[in-house]
């Protein structure tokens, strides 16, 4: 009876656990891609911390979530959840279904030998690629990755850099910082790095990043937000910035940012 008490207990301990997801990659995401129009060289772009499907009114409610993304051509999601044993789906996947386009989820840890928890990508654009790389977050209370992916935008490579970075630990999210922005910086033009970076307008290592030649950044050029405390960022080089916005309908707990971009000639 004591042994199987412990069993249970160990196995229950064992799934319990946060672990780090690590890395992977692909050629291909999951889902087809409905057809959407738009201007030739032009697509609109999100970044959304979603927050799980969980409104400012406590209520978790994905097609609410979906509501905000309807017009984008592609999005970078943070904080989204993943599967379980006794739940075969991923917000990522319920968002992509029902917006008819190619979804990934990029978990940054699991539970229950399931990704559990991470980021994740939506695109109405093909893709070329995509893979995870993770941080090294040794004895961190979370786990954090970035997502590197290209997408074709009529017959121009767009590279594309997606993270969520930590909130609490300032030096590890400067770390992080650090590392997205100069992979974010290497890449061929043009380039976007997007997501919830958890870092201020003044912060040391991301007004680095933004004095960069050729950096911009496409909320406050579109005219969507010029506001010193927002910590949600669509950064890009080689690329026109015709319009931005910033919605908040209650969704989630932050705002849901894009950027219309258009791909120079």
């Amino acid at each position: 009876m004591v042994a199987a008490v412990l069993l249970v207990g160990g196995i229950f301990w064992a799934g319990e656990r946060r672990v780090p997801a690590g890395g992977a990659e692909g050629a291909t995401l999951n889902g087809a891609i409905a057809a959407a129009s738009r201007t030739p060289g032009s697509f609109r772009v999100g970044s959304f911390n979603i927050h799980s499907g969980k409104g400012v009114d406590r209520q978790r409610d994905i097609a609410r979530t979906a509501d905000c993304l309807r017009d984008m051509d592609l999005v970078a999601l943070n904080e989204v959840i993943g599967s379980t044993p006794w739940r075969d789906w991923n917000q990522s996947q319920q968002l992509g279904e029902a917006l008819a386009c190619q979804w990934l989820f990029a978990p940054t840890e699991s539970r229950w030998w399931h990704g559990s928890f991470g980021n994740g990508l939506l695109t109405r654009l093909p893709a070329y690629y995509w893979q995870r790389i993770p941080f090294n977050l040794a004895g961190s209370h979370t786990h954090r990755n970035l997502v590197l992916t290209a997408v074709d935008v009529d017959g121009a490579r767009v590279n594309v850099v997606l993270t969520h970075l930590d909130s609490r630990d300032l030096d590890r999210r400067q770390n992080q910082l650090r590392a997205a922005g100069e992979l974010f910086l290497s890449l061929a033009e043009p380039a976007i790095l997007m997501g919830d970076l958890n870092s201020r307008a003044n912060d040391e290592q991301l007004r680095r990043i933004l004095d960069a030649p050729g950096v911009i950044d496409a909320l406050s050029t579109g005219g969507a937000s010029s506001d010193p405390g927002r910590i949600d960022w669509i950064l890009t080089r080689g690329l026109k910035v015709v319009t931005s916005g910033a919605t908040d309908t209650g969704a989630s707990d932050h705002p849901f940012v894009w950027a219309e971009l258009e791909v120079a000639r």
